[in-house]
């Protein structure tokens, strides 16, 4: 299995965007809270939030594509469950859907990330440490905001046993953990 290094290597290789890093990363991070919660493997689950969108810049406009690649990037340089568990991120174009933990746990944190830093960023500073987790909750109900963040690619946190509150107070506990190397 590839480092947690090479994995971000990986990453500054394949993307350009820094807001496409920086979700790669929050997400990475959410992924090891999720499996220190759940007593699962930390370094795996962080790696697979590290390596999940690797192909993302080049299949944007070929959704079908999305995540196949990434996986093929990553083929012989990780476990074949997170080959799995990327495939499944994007069940609805790859066929592969998710049934255990780790591919459940990377929908929700793949959405969640999104919906924090968008709450983040509409704090007064901007910046990670204002948002609380009602602030994050009341975005969760409000569809006017974020509206392109899929709400119920969130709800796969029920499929991991968590409530919403913790959750969504985890998630954001994960991000403000690596505020500054978000720029948040």
């Amino acid at each position: 299995m590839i480092s947690r290094e090479e994995a971000i290597e990986m990453i500054h290789e394949n993307i350009d965007t820094e807001n496409l890093k920086n979700h790669m990363f929050a997400v990475a991070q959410i992924m090891k809270r999720l499996a220190e919660e759940l007593d699962e493997d930390e370094e795996k689950w962080e790696l697979l939030g590290l390596v999940h969108d690797l192909d993302y810049e080049q299949t944007k406009d070929d959704p079908e594509k999305h995540a196949l690649k990434s996986a093929e990037m990553v083929e012989g340089k990780v476990p074949e469950d997170i080959l799995r568990a990327i495939k499944a991120h994007n069940h609805e174009h790859t066929g592969v859907e998710p049934k255990n933990d780790m591919e459940y746990a990377i929908h929700a944190a793949d959405a969640v990330s999104g919906l924090i830093v968008a709450t983040a960023l509409v704090m007064p500073n901007s910046k990670l440490e204002e948002a609380r987790p009602e602030s994050v909750e009341k975005k969760f109900d409000d569809s006017s905001f974020a509206k392109n963040i899929d709400r119920d690619r969130i709800l796969y946190y029920e499929k991991l046993g968590l409530e919403r509150d913790e959750f969504l107070e985890l998630s954001l506990k994960a991000l403000q953990e690596i505020d500054e190397k978000l720029g948040l």
